[in-house]
């Protein structure tokens, strides 16, 4: 089984050759708080300790040990720490393209084509106590493992395990008919151009009169339709989004903290610090003290001169 100390905190490993990755996430006092986002591949989420809330699509639920979380294609979803509590998790991702996604072949017609576009779903949570639970357990750390250790011949394998693990899964009965109406579909489509508006725009100054003319939608509407959706307040999850760009600047550039802040969207420093430290509770050069102290490999080896001495 996979040896979990190999895994590191908040670790991305992706292959470059084979459309995939895995993912460690543990949450630890409150971080991180996974904002609503979405993408086109596939996530199978295994919990190994602890509990935090998933919002996937219009779907609530608190996580346990020993669950699979399921994520479709292109579905909305976040995840949110409960109070303090530890949550430890982690993540396979993977385009459809690795199990064979075409058009000439049945099976991608009939099954992973209808997924991708939304028209199949899966059933987001398996608990222990579900049908088919072990195997599909089983089957997802040894592909976890597969993609981990990477040996050869491997891209053959884990397209051989993807393809076990979605047969048991339609074998006993994760993946259902999706059916939404077109005013659901139409309120997903706006979430979706506000989110990645944010993404691409963060930067600039934005108000809630301008998101919502994005809409269509009046200031007031907008956003209580934007917190009905999404669970937070459209400012709360723009000064969210800013703060982790900032901690991703933090971690990996040389930018002084004003630069940061100023490229993370923040137009006044004092706010900036002032916001950084309500959510991660110490300043922002705390932070990239402690990230720095926790990654030894990435301190600067110190460089040593020689003096040349004078002779006589």
């Amino acid at each position: 089984m996979l040896d979990l100390g190999q895994l590191h905190k908040n670790t991305v490993y992706k292959n470059q050759g084979t459309p995939y990755s895995l993912t460690r996430t543990i949450t630890e006092n409150g971080q991180p708080d996974i904002l609503f986002h979405w993408h086109t591949d596939v996530e199978m989420i295994y919990v190994h300790e602890g509990t935090a809330k998933f919002h996937i699509d219009q779907e609530y639920f608190n996580s346990k040990a020993g669950d699979i979380i399921l994520i479709r294609p292109n579905a909305l979803h976040s995840i949110h720490p409960i109070e303090n509590q530890k949550h430890y998790m982690d993540a396979l991702n993977f385009q459809l393209d690795l199990m064979g996604y075409s058009a000439m072949d049945q099976a991608s017609i009939d099954y992973l084509q209808p997924l991708y576009k939304g028209e199949l779903d899966f059933v987001h949570v398996i608990e222990p106590h579900h049908k088919g639970y072990e195997a599909i357990r089983s089957c997802l750390i040894e592909t976890m493992e597969t993609g981990y250790h990477r040996k050869g011949y491997f891209e053959f394998q884990i397209k051989a395990q993807l393809n076990q693990l979605f047969y048991l899964l339609f074998e006993n009965g994760y993946v259902v008919s999706k059916t939404q109406s077109l005013e659901g579909y139409r309120k997903e489509e706006k979430i979706r151009t506000i989110i990645d508006y944010i993404n691409l725009h963060y930067q600039e100054e934005l108000t809630i009169d301008h998101l919502a003319n994005i809409c269509s939608y009046s200031a007031t509407h907008f956003m209580n339709f934007f917190k009905k959706h999404i669970g937070i307040s459209c400012m709360e999850f723009l000064i969210q989004f800013r703060l982790r760009k900032a901690t991703e600047l933090l971690q990996h550039s040389n930018l002084s903290v004003l630069e940061i802040a100023s490229q993370s969207g923040f137009n006044n420093l004092s706010n900036f610090n002032r916001q950084f430290k309500k959510y991660y509770q110490m300043t922002p050069r705390q932070y990239r003290q402690d990230y720095m102290d926790s990654h030894p490999e990435l301190a600067k080896p110190k460089t040593t001169r020689n003096r040349s001495r004078k002779t006589a």
